[in-house]
């Protein structure tokens, strides 16, 4: 059974040491997150990467930020006083409650590598997609030492088996390129 990120850990999420390498600012730029785009982010837990993603899609776009924990989704709607653009959801792994094709990209970090049923998983992400719509998923490169953050190896998901779980649940890829020192982004659009 895949390890989910233990809440009671939360603040570790967002402690300023984590911008040096995992910046949301660069990451969601170097994906290219389309201004008007509704984004469903899965596993926002508490908002790292939601509140660039909402910046990202303004002045029209809507972020569905998705998480299977209540105290994550909690943390995050307490920080969301003004932002009129991120709507919190809760989900399961593989059920998100949104309609078959309801939005234009799903953004999905640091998540697959937790995920127990990785293939259900992507089904689900290509059916709440539009046609054409993208994933963009990304997920920590294997560690060459113990001191580099993340999870450990035994965790981690290589690019070419993220590469293969897309194109099994239906998506080709489009870009796979690295994001920051640790991480690497898999694009890929619905077919």
């Amino acid at each position: 059974m895949a390890k989910k990120f233990d809440v009671t850990q939360a603040q570790k999420l967002d402690a300023a040491d984590r911008m040096a390498w995992n910046n949301p600012h660069d990451i969601v730029s170097a994906v290219n997150v389309p201004a008007g785009a509704r984004v469903a982010e899965i596993g926002c837990g508490t908002g790292w990467f939601t509140f660039e993603i909402e910046k990202a899609v303004r002045p029209r776009g809507m972020v569905y930020a998705l998480d299977m924990q209540p105290a994550m989704l909690q943390i995050l709607r307490a920080r969301r006083d003004s932002w009129e653009r991120i709507l919190t959801l809760p989900c399961g792994e593989n059920d998100f409650e949104l309609d078959d094709g309801e939005v234009d990209v799903v953004f999905h970090a640091n998540v697959l590598h937790e995920c127990n049923e990785p293939e259900k998983h992507l089904h689900e992400v290509h059916r709440v997609l539009k046609e054409g719509g993208r994933a963009i998923i990304i997920e920590w490169h294997w560690a060459d030492e113990e001191s580099q953050p993340g999870p450990p190896n035994t965790q981690r998901l290589e690019v070419d088996t993220v590469r293969g779980l897309l194109e099994g649940a239906g998506f080709s890829i489009d870009k796979v390129e690295d994001v920051g020192p640790y991480h690497y982004a898999v694009q890929a659009v619905k077919q």
